[in-house]
């Protein structure tokens, strides 16, 4: 009799852990999808922000190739070190005021730095003629005012990944050269991802090109490593496996930075059904 009391309360007691079990995971399953979507909405916001500063940053690069002392700089042909001291006056104190760049300089039609915020910098050095940016710049038609095209990591400045906008300086129709902003991508994208922090736990969000090459994160990746989670989803997309939960969104369009083609994407770390199983094996 005692016997079979112990064996039906064994029964009872295993039917009580499959249920359980059979519970947790579903349970885990509607939090999975609950987490994953909100990874989603969470790197699409971090997108929309990226987008939004890099298309306001370009408008800093518009006003400064249209500044009367910049086009003076170029117009007069070195002829004036009194117009040069005006347009050095004029980007040093952009970058006094803004944290977003760091370096502004001046490119003359031939391909030669005429003007560098920076004094020691060893971008004065360099001829931008056969750079493809700058043929671009001088050859853009009038509707086209700016331009950037790919996150790098600089070797003037430090090996910093950056962005550098350009601007064509025009005078009467006349292309006179390039106004160069080059933009602290990875300051202002870490600065940008950091929200995951106080929002997601056990999560790393990086932002990726086109070649899902990372270019920022919060997590261990080294930049241009192939990041192992990236979706070819055209919009915002989530998944999960077990383990992980995976959201990801790309920069939008607008305002013509759509060739960056750069996306967020968010993993965080979530119960597994082993490690759910094992949890309950302890109770």
């Amino acid at each position: 009799m005692a016997g079979s009391a112990r064996a039906s309360a064994a029964s009872f007691r295993n039917e009580v852990m499959r249920y359980l079990h059979d519970g947790a995971i579903i349970a885990s399953e509607l939090a999975n999808d609950m987490e994953g979507g909100r990874l989603s909405d969470l790197a699409q916001s971090i997108t929309d922000t990226l987008a939004r500063t890099l298309y306001d940053r370009s408008i800093d690069v518009r006003m400064l190739a249209t500044d009367d002392s910049v086009t003076e700089a170029l117009f007069l042909d070195h002829a004036s070190p009194r117009a040069e001291e005006r347009a050095l006056k004029r980007l040093q104190s952009l970058l006094n005021y803004s944290p977003y760049f760091l370096n502004a300089f001046v490119v003359d039609a031939e391909g030669r730095v005429a003007v560098c915020a920076h004094a020691n910098a060893a971008v004065r050095s360099v001829n931008f003629a056969g750079y493809g940016q700058f043929q671009r710049a001088m050859s853009a038609p009038a509707f086209v005012t700016w331009m950037t095209d790919e996150v790098w990591k600089n070797p003037w400045s430090q090996d910093r990944n950056v962005l550098i906008y350009v601007a064509p300086i025009r005078v009467d129709g006349l292309t006179l050269g390039a106004c160069y902003l080059e933009f602290d991508f990875e300051g202002q994208a870490d600065a940008i991802m950091s929200v995951i922090n106080k929002t997601a736990a056990n999560a790393v969000a990086s932002i990726i090109d086109s070649a899902d090459l990372v270019v920022a994160t919060t997590g261990k990746y080294t930049y241009h490593a192939k990041h192992p989670y990236a979706s070819p989803a055209m919009g915002a997309s989530v998944r999960s496996i077990d383990g992980l939960n995976i959201g990801q969104a790309r920069v939008l369009s607008d305002h013509g930075i759509g060739g960056l083609n750069l996306r967020c994407v968010i993993e965080e770390h979530v119960a597994t059904e082993a490690d759910i199983a094992s949890a309950l094996m302890r109770i």
